[in-house]
């Protein structure tokens, strides 16, 4: 039986699944997008996970592409990439807040760099207090798809691995924490995952 329902902030809790909000950015200084799209896959975990920062993240992307950015060029991007996260999803707020009345726990477990996780607990303040446990990959040099970042969020919420419903929007990460002995659903919008949770639930 599930006993509490675990999301993640990105394409979840906001409403952001990358940062698009720099799209517009890359387009006006007519920089290819492929080359972000390819620099995000290759080296935002690191990123998130505490080992380097946004502005050396950007280099890197830079740096693989072949472009070459001035500095106030390269805070702009990322200036552009913070912003962009924080669009909220106020449903997801609402489903949360009708699971913890109904007797759910709730955790969140992100994958965010340590440099963005104050804004998130500022700007998402009301999502963050609904949380009987919470993980952010950068603060414990861990991420998903990890087995070990599953884990601690397991021993922090008290509940046994089956009794877990993971709800993130990449396959990846819920496949992840079924290798882990938990539930996952698959976000891909809050009336999808909402229906899914609650077949789970019966």
């Amino acid at each position: 039986m599930i006993e509490a329902a675990v999301f993640d902030f990105g394409g979840v809790i906001s409403a952001s699944t990358m940062p698009l909000v720099l799209k517009a950015t890359v387009a006006e200084l007519k920089l290819p997008w492929p080359a972000f799209v390819a620099g995000f896959a290759k080296h935002r975990l690191l990123y998130d996970q505490g080992v380097i920062t946004l502005s050396e993240m950007y280099d890197r992307i830079l740096a693989d592409a072949g472009l070459e950015l001035d500095a106030a060029t390269k805070a702009r991007l990322c200036a552009d990439d913070t912003a962009s996260w924080l669009s909220r999803n106020e449903a997801t707020l609402e489903w949360m807040q009708s699971l913890k009345a109904r007797g759910l726990k709730i955790g969140i477990l992100t994958n965010m760099a340590p440099a963005f996780a104050p804004l998130f607990r500022r700007h998402f303040a009301d999502y963050v207090a609904l949380a009987d446990a919470m993980v952010v990959s950068g603060e414990v040099n861990l991420v998903k798809p990890m087995p070990e970042i599953y884990e601690l969020l397991r021993e922090r919420i008290a509940l046994e691995a089956h009794e877990l419903c993971f709800i993130d929007d990449l396959e990846i990460n819920c496949a992840a924490a079924r290798e882990c002995g938990w539930q996952a659903i698959c976000f891909k919008d809050n009336s999808q995952a909402a229906d899914d949770l609650e077949r789970m639930l019966k």
